[in-house]
């Protein structure tokens, strides 16, 4: 049941897994501390992806209501039409699957339907969807692992940092939580760090808003997560400068 902790958090259970799993929750504190984690840090991506949406696009939008079809009128029972729909699938299944239908074409910016002639615009949105959807997958990857576990470390500079790591996916993410913007043509440089071996360099977080984020595989033997205030492009010589910004072990 503990593994389903991930999963619960993005709402990726079925109803039966999510009402067990909701009763576990009531007698099991570290799984409730885990998933109010997870979906914090959740929510800290999607405010990171957040953008303001166009001013024209509530004006396309009702102009697309006024165009649509609108559905059938029910009939009445008994009728002729209603025994021809009574070897359909029920009607709560296909208004799930349009459900779905309609949010993934709004999520991946298709409003052809509301704007035929901008077809370029629509390339050009398709086009920051698929970058997303390459940017985010192992991020998403990471957060439904059934051995996700996340730590917050706060940091002597202000601020902090959220990690989530699984051992099974061998991979570790580590986001920006508040952290101080660092100085002109500086970054943070996240470091992985086992015994008395030599960080390894983890990846580069620019710092610039809470929610950005590195991912890197490879957590081999590491025991600590470290960042540290790098120039920009990162540190030159392979290990961290003497400006470390955190130390927190590492949650998996």
């Amino acid at each position: 049941m503990h593994t389903l902790a991930g999963a619960f958090a993005l709402d990726a259970v079925s109803d039966i897994e999510r009402a067990e799993f909701s009763r576990h929750l009531e007698q099991c504190e570290s799984c409730a501390q885990e998933v109010a984690e997870l979906r914090a840090t959740a929510a800290r991506l999607g405010a990171a992806m957040a953008e303001e949406p166009p001013p024209e696009f509530k004006d396309r939008v009702m102009v697309a209501m006024h165009a649509t079809r609108q559905l059938p009128p029910r009939t009445r029972p008994g009728s002729p039409e209603r025994h021809r729909r009574s070897g359909r699938a029920p009607r709560w299944a296909v208004l799930t699957a349009a459900a779905a239908a309609v949010v993934g074409l709004a999520a991946g910016g298709v409003f052809g339907g509301i704007a035929l002639t901008q077809q370029q615009e629509l390339q050009s949105a398709q086009t920051q969807l698929d970058q997303a959807k390459a940017q985010y997958a192992p991020v998403a990857a990471l957060l439904s692992a059934p051995d996700a576990k996340t730590g917050h470390g706060t940091s002597p500079l202000g601020g902090g940092a959220t990690v989530i790591a699984s051992r099974s996916l061998n991979r570790v993410m580590v986001m920006d939580a508040g952290l101080p913007a660092p100085t002109e043509g500086h970054v943070y440089q996240a470091w992985l760090i086992a015994g008395t071996t030599p960080p390894r360099p983890a990846g580069l977080i620019t710092g610039a808003d809470d929610g950005s984020l590195v991912v890197a595989d490879g957590i081999g033997g590491a025991e600590q997560v470290g960042l540290s205030v790098e120039q920009t492009g990162g540190s030159t010589t392979g290990a961290p400068s003497s400006t470390i910004a955190l130390v927190m072990p590492m949650p998996a």
